[in-house]
């Protein structure tokens, strides 16, 4: 009698091999498997480490790059999604990358030449909070016809 595959049991499997791979990688402070997929924390600096490391695994796709806004703890925390569209069972787990900028000096470096899809998310997140992503020349005026909105970061929070 053949054995019936169990999705979830699956993709929670998965989930668990993938979060030890990424636990050993060393790039990581935390690795939290959750309902939703894995949450990993890490230092701004290795974005780009990090980035390479998703290729190598399968999550070839990055699907989100935003910010979010702490006026009070004056910081700006980016949280990167990965999956896979090519893997069946990889495609079934978001991998989440959460990092933190500086509120006055926010800079990372860009991950676009490694992931095409991120130039638009890098764009709309300098644009929008002023976050800079070093090494990505479209970070400029993109989405504003009003050239006076140009550097006033509207979804900045007031302090």
């Amino acid at each position: 009698m053949t054995e019936k595959w169990n999705c979830n049991e699956g993709a929670r499997m998965i989930k668990t091999e993938l979060a030890n791979r990424l636990q050993e990688s060393g790039l990581f402070r935390e690795v939290k498997v959750t309902e939703n997929g894995i949450l990993c924390t890490c230092e701004p600096e290795k974005i780009r480490d990090v980035a390479r490391l998703m290729q190598s695994l399968g999550l070839r796709t990055v699907l989100t790059v935003e910010v979010v806004d702490f006026p009070r703890t004056r910081k700006f925390v980016l949280l990167y999604t990965f999956t896979s569209l090519e893997d069946p069972k990889l495609s079934t787990v978001l991998v989440h990358v959460k990092t933190a900028v500086p509120r006055d000096r926010p800079e990372i470096d860009s991950i676009a030449d490694i992931f095409p899809a991120a130039d638009y998310f890098e764009r709309e997140c300098y644009e929008m909070f002023g976050v800079v992503f070093r090494g990505n020349e479209e970070c400029k005026g993109t989405f504003f016809l009003d050239k006076s909105l140009e550097r006033a970061f509207p979804q900045r929070k007031r302090p």
